[in-house]
């Protein structure tokens, strides 16, 4: 589905919306609602981050994992580092301002915010990893690192799904989110 609002184009995918759907009305505990205004809050600080670098948003698009921000012209990699860092910043920044509040509202937007800065393709930290080595490696270095580290980063989460799945019995999203980046993994592959 795709929105036209100003000179932005928002994609929203029909897997997301079926997805999001699903897991509300399925959410016993409203738990999930403040994982979605965690992640929506952390893209919001990309955005923020991107409209303080002067970089101009083309388009947005909502897919089943993961959010994609497209922008007419390439940040520079002060710019980059900073919009990278935004969405992060912006969760630990709620999850300080949600604490005396409650942990269950605070707890959600640190995971996010710690679980972003892991050093795995698709993700901020995988993110910042790349730009620190593309300034002192081939872009064929760049790629095989990059592989690497998030295979040896999300073979051990992936396993840690498993085993909370395991002992509790029905929580299988570390498990789901483990399986898709690695999917995507081999999928760069092709």
């Amino acid at each position: 589905m795709k929105l036209r609002i100003a000179n932005l184009d928002l994609y929203i995918g029909y897997e997301a919306i079926a997805a999001m759907t699903a897991v509300l009305l399925l959410d016993r505990d409203n738990r999930v609602i403040f994982c979605f205004l965690a992640a929506i809050l952390h893209e919001l600080g990309h955005l923020l981050m991107m409209l303080l670098c002067g970089v101009r948003v083309r388009a947005i698009r909502l897919r089943l994992f993961d959010v994609l921000i497209q922008s007419d012209e390439a940040p520079t990699v002060k710019a980059d580092v900073l919009i990278t860092l935004g969405g992060v910043a912006a969760n630990f920044l709620f999850a300080l301002l949600l604490y005396p509040v409650g942990m269950k509202y605070a707890l959600p937007h640190f995971a996010l915010g710690v679980f972003n800065l892991l050093p795995v393709m698709s993700l901020d930290g995988g993110h910042l990893l790349a730009i620190i080595l593309d300034k002192r490696f081939s872009p064929r270095i760049v790629a095989i690192t990059l592989k690497v580290t998030t295979f040896v980063f999300l073979l051990p989460l992936m396993t840690a799904g498993l085993y909370v799945l395991l002992n509790s019995g029905y929580n299988y999203s570390l498990l789901i989110i483990s399986i898709y980046l690695i999917v995507l993994l081999f999928l760069k592959n092709r």
